[in-house]
């Protein structure tokens, strides 16, 4: 069979889902919708959020809010997103593809197991102290997203509202891996 796909070509997944084609190399595409494409990766693949930046994720929730600009963060993964708002709080979204949701750390809050359109996801509430959450989405048994908030003032219940705002505004844009 010829190979129609290349190692981290979400256009080539794309086009091969819209031909049926499939590959002997990394992966094989199957159909889906643009926005949040299929892919069944290897285990060798490590392309699972492909062309996906995380400050794609963030941007359309946060401008409206009156953030400032998103920036490219790294401090938990090469593709990560901050954005601030002066005297309210930072938020941030992390796109992680060699660790998930089991291997994250929960600092000073507790892990509780929930949904995210479906996916299994963890809240964390206090992660980082008072005024503070994080909710991750699985995207893969060893793959994630983040979405992060720290308030200026406020409850964690706050905190953790606008991290899920956060998470279930970007989940329908995080490939669907099978």
């Amino acid at each position: 069979m010829t190979s129609c796909l290349r190692p981290g070509s979400l256009i080539a997944v794309i086009a091969m889902a819209a031909s049926g084609c499939s590959s002997a190399l990394s992966g094989t595409a199957v159909t889906s919708t643009p926005e949040a494409p299929v892919v069944k990766l290897d285990s060798q693949s490590d392309a699972v959020f492909a062309n996906l930046k995380a400050c794609d994720l963030l941007e359309p929730t946060t401008t409206p809010k009156g953030f400032d600009p998103p920036v490219v963060e790294t401090a938990e993964s090469d593709n990560g997103c901050v954005a601030q708002k002066r005297r309210y709080a930072s938020v941030s979204i992390y796109l992680v593809p060699e660790a998930g949701i089991d291997q994250l750390s929960f600092g000073q809050g507790t892990k509780i197991p929930t949904k995210v359109g479906g996916r299994k996801a963890v809240e964390i509430p206090g992660d980082s102290g008072t005024e503070a959450c994080t909710v991750a989405i699985a995207v893969t048994p060893n793959a994630r997203m983040t979405a992060s908030t720290s308030l200026n003032e406020g409850t964690n219940e706050e905190a953790c509202a606008l991290a899920r705002e956060l998470a279930v505004a970007a989940e329908p844009k995080l490939p669907r891996v099978g």
